[in-house]
């Protein structure tokens, strides 16, 4: 390894490297730089510029629907709901009504609708009708396999 003496002098002539980068070209190049987004920046400006006086000829004559004065017209159908929290509300308050109420279904056969825990309780009291056996009803008779169900002929359970 190399020491270095103590007793030699400091390098009284430090600085920078100077043939390593020159400002000259820094310069110049930001220069460019900031002179060309400006460039950039009036070419946008004056194409936007443009394109406004073409638009604003092309519908001069245009009317313009918000500022249209009077009712405003219906949406076609179907409609969306403006309020539909309230719909909600309201529908499941006559549904509550419907099935908590009594009242006419065929006042002229005389039919009403009468309150569910009412008609569940009838229903287990009375029992659901049954149904009259339709004619040819086999219960034990069960189709053969290969008939595909067509004919009551065959095994008996």
């Amino acid at each position: 390894m190399h020491q270095i003496d103590d007793d030699t002098p400091p390098n009284v002539e430090l600085g920078h490297e100077t043939r390593d980068i020159s400002t000259r070209v820094v310069v110049i190049f930001g220069a460019s730089l900031v002179g060309g987004a400006a460039l950039v920046f009036v070419a946008v400006w004056l194409v936007y510029l443009y394109f406004g006086a073409v638009a604003n000829e092309a519908y001069a004559s245009r009317e313009y629907p918000l500022a249209a004065v009077g009712a405003p017209r219906q949406a076609p159908a179907p409609r969306l709901q403006t309020k539909p929290r309230e719909d909600l509300k309201d529908m499941r308050a006559a549904e509550d009504r419907r099935l908590n109420g009594y009242g006419w279904v065929n006042p002229s056969g005389g039919i009403v609708h009468i309150p569910i825990d009412q008609a569940m309780k009838l229903t287990l009291d009375q029992g659901l009708p049954a149904r009259a056996e339709a004619p040819g009803f086999q219960p034990d008779v069960r189709p053969e396999r290969s008939s595909s169900g067509r004919t009551a002929e065959g095994v008996r359970r």
